[in-house]
């Protein structure tokens, strides 16, 4: 199970974009025991140049998960990082 703490900088979290966060990050869930507790720590950043920065960390215990990525459509950066999350497990776990 995993407990979101989701945050932003310039940028009012809304229901629906920690909605789409949680539902993108949930994928993540399958890949570890079901009595595993995760804490992701989300960071949603704006800047003054219209670009968007989201940074996920999800520490296992063992290894902490973490990507970032910066461009100009927010969810599409949430996508890419927990692509990356995903990507990252299976280089330490298999």
């Amino acid at each position: 199970m995993i407990k979101y703490s989701i945050r932003g900088e310039n940028i009012e979290v809304t229901e629906a974009l920690r909605d789409y966060v949680e539902s993108k990050l949930s994928k993540v869930e399958k890949y570890f025991n079901e009595d595993q507790e995760l804490n992701a720590r989300v960071n949603l950043k704006v800047y003054r140049e219209k670009t968007a920065k989201v940074e996920v960390t999800i520490p296992t215990g063992s290894v902490t998960l973490r990507a970032e990525d910066v461009s100009q459509d927010m969810y599409g950066s949430i996508d890419l990082v927990v692509d990356d999350i995903i990507n990252e497990k299976f280089q330490n776990f298999v």
